[in-house]
C-alpha cells in the first residue's frame, strides 16, 4: 500500500527489525531500546569451523533490571559430520540450566531510531517497559500485525526446458528459456527492497519484498499478508521474512546485547545465547508455532520465504559458556523449521543464513544441517561485494564455493549503517556485468536496503543485460 509521509513517520516507532535478510550487522531496537552502532569482526579462514566474527547489532530490548545468572560450562565440541535432522521439538544442547532472570524495575524508551528512510525495527519512543524484558514487534504502518501461518515444504527449483531443435532450413532454433520455478514466477534474477520503499516504479520492478523482522512470540505480521494479498499495494511480490525469535527471546529474557554490542547486563548472544536458548526452548518452538499458525491463517495459500535466524553458526563458535556442537546446531535448525511447517495450509519455503567468516565455505559447517529443508541460501545485513568472487573482501568465503557446498541458490542483499541507518543504494549491485557474474556463481537474487527513488528505472534499464539464472527456484 502507498503509505507517503505518514508511513515514513510511523515507520520509525515500529519494532522491526531494518535489514533486506538475517545476519550481517543487524540494527534494531525493541521497545523503546535504542541502536547502538559497530561492526561486525570477521573470524579468520583455516581448517574446520573457525570462531564466530561476532554476531548482528540489534540493540537488546529493554531486559531484566540486573544480569541473569550465567554458569553453564564452557567449551565446543568438535564438528560433527553428516549431522541428521530430526522432526523432534526438544533442544539439542547444553545440559546445564541458565540463570534466571532478574526482576529489576522497570526500563525507561528512549526513543526510535532518526534519520534517513524508515528502520523498520526502530524502537518506540518513551514509556516504561517491565524489566522482565520481552520483545514487542509492529506493523510499517504503525498498525498490529497480527495474522498467522503455517509451513509447507521446501520447493524444487524449476527444471529447464529443452533447446530448440534445428530447423529445416540448417539454422538452428532458438533454445527454450528456463521454465519457473515454484518460488518465483518468473525466471529472471531478482530485485527486492523493504516494504517501507514506497516509489511506484520502484516497487513495479522488484519480484520479493522484506518486511519487519519476527522477533516476538505472538504473530504479529498480519500487514504482510494485506499488503501482499490482491489488490494490496505488493500484490504478486514474493513476501521474504527474517525470522530472529530465537536470538531476540534470549536476549529479551536475560539482558543480553547482540555480540558487538556492549553494556548490557546479562553479557552477549556470544557467550550466553547457546545456554539460553537451550534453557527456553519449549517457549522459543510455541513461538514459532504460533507464527506458523498465523500466517497460515491470512497467506491464503501464497507462498513465503523465511529466512531462518542471523547468526546461528554464533552458538557454535561464539565462546559459549554451553556451546553447542555443529551437530546440534542442525539439529536444533531442523526443530525450528519444523515448527514453522507445523501448519500444512502454509506455503512455505525457508534459507539458510550465510555467514562469511566461516572458513572452507562452510564445508565442516553445513553438512550437519538437513539442507533438504531449503531452498536458499541468504547473506544479511552486513554489505556484500557485487564486483568480487568473495562476498565480502576481508572474509575468505566465496559466492561460488558456499553455493556448491549447499547446493543452493544465493539471496544476496546490500546491508545497511551502523544503528540501521540507511547506507544508500549499492551501485555495484546495479551493473550488469556484475550481477551475471554472480549470476553465475549462484546467486539469483538481491535486496536493496536503501535504494534511490530512480532505482526502478535502473532496474528496468539493465534487465535486457542481464543473463539467465542457472537456478530457477
Amino acid at each position: 500500500m502507498m503509505r507517503g509521509l505518514s508511513h515514513f513517520l510511523g515507520i520509525l516507532s515500529i519494532l522491526t527489525v531494518a535489514a533486506c535478510s538475517g545476519g550481517g550487522e543487524k540494527q534494531s531496537t525493541s521497545a523503546g531500546g535504542s541502536a547502538a552502532g559497530g561492526a561486525r569482526s570477521g573470524g579468520s579462514s583455516g581448517g574446520g569451523l573457525g570462531g564466530a566474527g561476532g554476531n548482528s547489532t540489534t540493540v537488546t530490548p529493554p531486559g531484566t533490571g540486573g544480569a541473569a545468572g550465567m554458569t553453564g560450562s564452557g567449551g565446543s565440541s568438535p564438528p560433527s559430520s553428516g549431522g541428521r535432522s530430526t522432526t523432534g521439538g526438544s533442544v539439542a544442547g547444553g545440559s546445564g540450566s541458565g540463570g534466571a532472570p532478574a526482576t529489576g524495575g522497570n526500563t525507561s524508551g528512549s526513543g526510535g531510531a532518526t534519520g534517513g528512510s524508515p528502520v523498520p525495527d526502530a524502537g518506540a519512543a518513551g514509556g516504561t517497559t517491565p524489566a522482565t524484558g520481552g520483545s514487542g514487534t509492529g506493523a510499517p504502518d504503525g498498525g498490529p500485525r497480527d495474522a498467522r501461518g503455517t509451513g509447507g515444504v521446501a520447493g524444487a527449483g524449476g527444471t529447464a526446458s529443452t533447446g530448440g531443435t534445428t530447423g529445416a532450413g540448417g539454422g538452428t532454433g532458438a533454445g527454450g528459456s528456463t521454465s519457473a520455478g515454484q518460488v518465483f514466477s518468473q525466471c529472471r534474477f531478482h530485485f527486492g527492497t523493504g516494504d517501507w520503499i514506497t516509489t511506484a516504479t520502484v516497487r513495479s520492478e522488484i519480484d520479493y519484498f522484506i518486511s519487519g523482522w519476527m522477533l516476538g512470540t505472538t504473530f504479529d505480521h498480519k500487514s504482510v499478508c494485506t499488503e501482499s494479498a490482491s489488490g494490496g499495494a505488493l500484490a504478486g511480490k514474493l513476501p521474504v521474512q527474517i525470522a530472529y525469535v530465537a536470538a531476540n527471546y534470549a536476549k529479551g529474557h536475560h539482558a543480553l546485547c547482540d555480540c558487538n554490542v556492549s553494556g548490557c547486563s546479562g553479557g552477549n548472544l556470544c557467550n550466553y545465547g547457546a545456554q539460553y536458548i537451550t534453557q527456553d526452548w519449549a517457549a522459543i518452538l510455541a513461538a514459532y508455532t504460533a507464527y506458523s499458525d498465523g500466517f497460515a491463517g491470512c497467506m491464503g495459500g501464497r507462498p513465503i520465504v523465511f529466512e531462518m535466524e542471523p547468526d546461528w553458526y554464533q552458538y557454535y563458535a561464539g565462546g559459549q559458556t554451553q556451546a553447542w556442537t555443529p551437530a546440534q546446531a542442525g539439529t536444533n535448525m531442523t526443530a525450528l523449521v519444523n515448527a514453522l511447517k507445523s501448519n500444512s495450509a502454509l506455503k512455505a519455503y525457508f534459507s539458510m543464513d550465510i555467514s562469511p567468516w566461516i572458513p572452507n565455505n562452510g564445508s565442516a559447517w553445513y553438512p550437519n544441517f538437513n539442507m533438504g529443508l531449503f531452498t536458499f541460501i541468504n547473506t544479511s545485513g552486513g554489505g556484500t561485494d557485487a564486483g568480487n568472487t568473495k562476498i565480502r573482501s576481508s572474509n575468505a568465503m566465496t559466492w561460488a564455493g558456499v553455493s556448491q557446498v549447499t547446493g543452493k541458490p544465493i539471496l544476496a542483499d546490500t546491508g545497511y549503517g551502523a544503528a540501521g541507518a540507511p547506507a544508500g543504494e549499492d551501485a555495484a549491485w546495479n551493473v550488469a556485468a556484475n550481477i551475471n557474474s554472480r549470476m553465475a556463481d549462484g546467486v539469483v537474487g538481491i535486496c536493496q536496503y536503501s535504494p534511490g527513488s530512480s532505482w526502478g528505472t535502473t532496474v528496468a534499464g539493465i534487465r535486457g543485460s542481464l543473463n539467465q539464472p542457472k537456478i530457477c527456484p
